[in-house]
């Protein structure tokens, strides 16, 4: 059939680019919000996450297939653009009702127990299916339509105008990304920012109704517009070798979208802004990509195909180039910090403020211009594929379609066979390759007279770049490790479908016993650990709840972390213990923090779960006596959920009679009115609720019931052996010392949050709100904490007797001098610091917090005086600091300072007893090691035992600048052997 030609006038096709570029930005805002309200009952582990992504452009790809068949058989373009944009809005506004219903379908099919079984996956992804595939399907088809109504004007063929349109529907994507990452959730809301899309969707698709001004749903027929026979032979023939190398083109495309979001993260603040970010840039170059590249598009499919083989090969090229460019980060930043500082205009309108904006600009040089040649490949393929105008809408439909099915398939084959498999770096280089031979391929098959040479030379770039690449250090380990202090090792390293975790170690002479300072990473933040004042937020997360229970079964532990608070929970006489996280790997990275989690990996009581923890809260049909969570801080991209109302109701639903929670909530990274926000959530659904304080972290327990408990009945079940032995490593020995952590209860935390509102799924402000405070640093935490002290009142009465009560009162007003002092330390105002943590021990001698605040605080001064050669006052604080180290903390610490006080003062014998003193109790100390050799090489006139002692330190832990200097020292001592005793200088 024949079709009018319809010449459309300029203003006409002003506002309809006009109209797409806005439905393209409603596109990305939709897509956004509906990740956010799935995850709420399908979880946000990879599988889930994957389970909307592969429906979300499954629908998309369908729609453009579908609805561009339509409009080859004649449909008028703007008037099912206009039917597809109001279907769209219709839908929209009925969401909330179609969500509520899924929900509750999925937690009715949902029967396992086990985390994401197949079954479970398949469950999900039908869900998702469910939800999206119709509005999905419906922005599928207004590409096609677009191209349709342009192509009808003779002047533009159908594969040419696609070009421009999929430019400006990309561009308003990226506008929309921005728009809703930045401010429409934050200030709307999920559910209003859906409410406002569909009644501009709705809208939109009367402005093109009228605009279109379309006389009916067919165009006219041939009856209207005589035609010109044309034969068969001469009818071109879509190039099927094209379509499959442009799907691979789209495989590559969101393949490494999602490996650059893995290594870029690593540099980033793990927030909201930076996955909005990267994704805004990704979708920069490909709209700038997709526009510039229309100029270039030739007349003839051969010569598209070389410039879609050109654009193709150099994306191959350049993403091997991004893994030098990750390499050279401090470089490039460095220098980018140069600019940021002439200009602070970015800096100023970004969240995240300069170190942001700097990242910002990384990311486009590393990742911009392999995006940008990615939107090229569009209108050279469009163009080579659809040359005429009859079927251009169906064409245009089939190559979206396509580049969609092989966008699905990176993505998946990215995230749950590469990185796991090979990890993300050889990940990048095998997907770069992929590139490299689907272009050299296209441009191979080509009549271009200089494809080979051109091939060779793109070969002999490639080749020894991957090489490089290959035998160099992995990058994203290097990024992983770049955060690293000084002389830390990595114990475990490992790249999962979720997250990038890492365990190191550092030996500190600012630890007790110069134990190892471990910490757990995961994609680059540090996430727990296991030194002291984290292993006292951990323990006394399991602790306190269960001692106030009258008698706990069974637990669930929510967030592994490090394994610490399911370890302590283990101590006590519990039955079963449950613990639900997100990443395998933070399981497997378990093993190393035995000393802290008391080799709970390996205890017969606990059962493990890789699944999203609100999710198992959601589905699980069991219920517990006890129920922990401790998730990283809000102000990480898709954790705020788990610090929301509904989060806690979900938890509340869980519990037996009787039963309890704890919930973690930092001080630091949040303002006052987020933290408020975060306590109010709490205490709106538990009626009986109490905050305690560890260091820098709250700690919420809430009941649905009231469990009053005595201070005997609590001293009785702390003198469990394992529970004592646990909580005696924190230096609480007795039920007064647990107690002082006690902050307010239900009555004074109802006053402490009066007039905040609670923080809500729908409404998940403290994500945004959190990393613009985070800009300031920690430094926040002391307000926050100075406002938690005006509020605080001693626990109810009914836990003490008037005796106890009395004897209570030093304990709790020690406790109250002991966070004074915190927050002066917080101001860096250490000799405030100093004397509050003295009149905490003046009015309470047994308070451990205060103790070994001091110690520490009193040590690093002491190290300071050894810099700075002030012996008498070193010596003067180092005899008061062991007379208030009951506990001999700091031992081995004291003897190596005694010793290097002794040494500069030039009493070698005494300071060659203290070195030995401090090698006995800690063999491994690599310091008082290289010390007492120099001693023994420079003062003592002992090269024999002098070079021995080297020798021992060169096999111990140290920096490389250590290790250059101790052998540059044990060569010397080994020609001097050399020289006065030839005997000894081979031994």
């Amino acid at each position: 059939m024949n079709e009018k030609i319809v010449n459309a006038g300029v203003s006409k096709q002003l506002a309809l680019i006009g109209l797409f570029f806005i439905s393209g930005a409603l596109g990305l805002v939709y897509e956004i919000v509906w990740a956010r309200q799935l995850s709420l009952f399908l979880g946000v582990s990879v599988y889930a996450i994957s389970a909307v992504l592969v429906a979300f452009m499954a629908g998309l790809g369908i729609g453009s297939e579908f609805f561009g068949r339509l409009l080859d058989k004649g449909f008028s373009p703007v008037r099912l653009y206009a039917s597809l944009e109001i279907g769209l809005g219709v839908y929209l506004l009925l969401f909330p009702v179609i969500l509520s219903i899924l929900q509750s379908l999925y937690v009715t099919l949902h029967v396992s127990e086990g985390g994401a079984t197949p079954e479970i996956i398949l469950l999900r992804a039908g869900m998702a299916v469910a939800a999206m595939i119709i509005p999905t399907a419906l922005m599928g088809g207004t590409l096609p339509a677009m191209v349709r109504f342009f192509a009808m004007n003779r002047e533009i063929a159908g594969g040419k105008v696609a070009g421009w349109l999929y430019a400006v529907n990309t561009l308003g994507a990226m506008v929309g990304c921005i728009t809703a990452g930045f401010v429409m959730i934050e200030l709307f809301g999920l559910s209003t920012t859906l409410m406002i899309g569909g009644g501009l969707n709705i809208l939109l698709g009367v402005v093109a109704w009228l605009v279109g001004a379309e006389p009916a749903f067919q165009v006219a027929s041939e009856k209207s517009v005589p035609a010109k026979k044309v034969k068969i032979k001469d009818q071109p023939r879509p190039d099927m070798t094209l379509l499959f190398l442009y799907g691979l083109s789209g495989f590559c495309a969101l393949s490494l979208e999602l490996l650059w979001t893995r290594t870029l993260i690593l540099l980033l603040n793990n927030t909201t802004y930076a996955f909005t970010l990267i994704l805004a840039v990704f979708l920069l170059g490909i709209g700038f990509g997709s526009a510039v590249a229309m100029k270039f598009v030739g007349k003839t499919r051969d010569s598209n195909r070389v410039l879609f083989s050109l654009f193709q090969t150099g994306v191959g090229i350049l993403a091997l180039f991004s893994l030098f460019g990750f390499a050279l980060n401090e470089t490039l930043i460095g220098i980018l910090d140069s600019v940021m500082r002439e200009s602070g205009f970015l800096a100023a309108i970004i969240p995240g403020g300069e170190p942001m904006a700097q990242a910002v600009m990384f990311s486009l040089l590393t990742v911009g211009p392999c995006a940008f040649l990615m939107g090229c490949c569009f209108p050279p393929i469009a163009a080579g594929f659809s040359e005429g105008v009859k079927r251009a809408g169906g064409e245009i439909g089939r190559v979206y379609a396509v580049n969609i099915i092989g966008s699905v398939t990176g993505s998946i084959l990215a995230g749950f066979i590469l990185i796991p498999l090979i990890g993300v770096h050889k990940g990048v280089i095998l997907i770069a390759w992929i590139a490299l031979v689907s272009g050299l391929y296209a441009l191979l098959t080509s009549s271009f007279k200089a494809r080979t040479p051109l091939a060779v030379m793109t070969l002999i770039v490639a080749l020894p770049v991957s090489a490089l690449l290959l035998l160099n250090t992995d990058v994203v380990y290097y990024l992983s490790t770049q955060k690293l202090d000084a002389g830390s090792d990595v114990e475990f390293y490992m790249e999962g479908p979720s997250a990038t975790v890492l365990v190191s170690s550092q030996e500190s002479d600012l630890t007790p016993g110069r134990r190892p300072f471990k910490r757990l990473w995961i994609n680059g933040d540090p996430i727990a650990g296991s030194f002291r004042e984290a292993l006292q937020l951990e323990r006394l997360q399991a602790h306190i709840p269960l001692l106030l229970h009258p008698d706990p079964k069974n637990a669930l532990v929510i967030c592994f972390g490090t394994g610490s608070t399911a370890g302590a929970v283990k101590t006590h006489r519990i039955e079963n213990v449950t613990a639900v996280d997100i990443s395998r790997e933070v399981f497997m990275a378990a093993n190393f923090f035995q000393a802290g989690n008391l080799e709970v990996a390996n205890s017969e009581k606990l059962t493990i779960i890789e699944e999203d923890g609100r999710n198992y809260l959601l589905t699980t049909r069991r219920f517990f006596d006890f129920i922990t969570s401790e998730p990283p801080p809000p102000s990480n991209a898709g954790i705020v959920s788990l610090y929301t109302k509904e989060y806690y109701e979900l938890m509340a639903r869980r519990l037996k009679k009787g039963g309890i929670v704890s919930q973690w909530i930092p001080l630091h990274h949040l303002s006052e009115a987020d933290f408020k926000s975060l306590v109010a959530s709490f205490v709106e659904v538990f009626p009986n609720t109490s905050m305690w304080l560890t260091k820098w972290d709250a700690i919420m327990i809430g009941s649905l019931e009231e469990t009053p408990v005595s201070l005997d009945t609590i001293q009785e079940r702390m003198e469990f052996p394992e529970v004592a032995k646990s909580l005696g490593e924190l230096g609480i020995r007795n039920a007064y010392q647990l107690f002082a952590s006690y902050m307010m209860g239900r009555d004074q935390l109802k006053e402490y949050v009066k007039g905040i509102e609670p923080l809500i799924d729908d409404k998940p402000t403290v994500e945004f709100s959190a990393p613009r405070v985070g800009v300031g640093g920690v430094s926040v935490k002391g307000g926050n904490l100075a406002g938690i002290i005006e509020f605080r009142e001693p626990p109810p009465s009914f836990y003490f007797t008037e005796e106890q009560q009395e004897r209570f009162k030093s304990y709790f007003d020690s406790q109250t001098s002991f966070l004074d002092g915190r927050i002066a330390m917080n101001d860096n105002k250490m000799a405030l610091a100093a004397g509050a943590f003295n009149k905490a021990l003046a009015k309470n001698p047994d308070n451990p917090d205060a103790r070994y605040a001091l110690l520490s605080l009193n040590l690093s001064t002491i190290y300071k005086a050894l810099s700075a050669d002030k012996i008498d006052l070193g010596l003067a604080m180092l005899g008061d600091t062991e007379k208030l180290d009951d506990d001999k903390l700091f031992e081995p610490q004291y003897h190596f300072l005694r010793a290097m006080f002794y040494a500069r003062m030039g009493k070698t014998d005494e300071a060659e007893t203290q070195f030995k003193s401090a090698i006995k109790l800690d063999k491994n100390y690599f310091l008082a090691v290289v010390n007492l050799a120099g001693l023994y090489d420079t003062k003592l006139d002992e090269p024999v035992r002098a070079k021995e002692l080297y020798g021992n330190a060169l096999k111990m832990k140290s920096t490389p600048e250590e290790r250059v200097l101790v052998l540059r020292a044990y060569r010397d001592v080994e020609k001097r052997l050399k020289t006065e005793m030839p005997g000894l200088g081979n031994s």
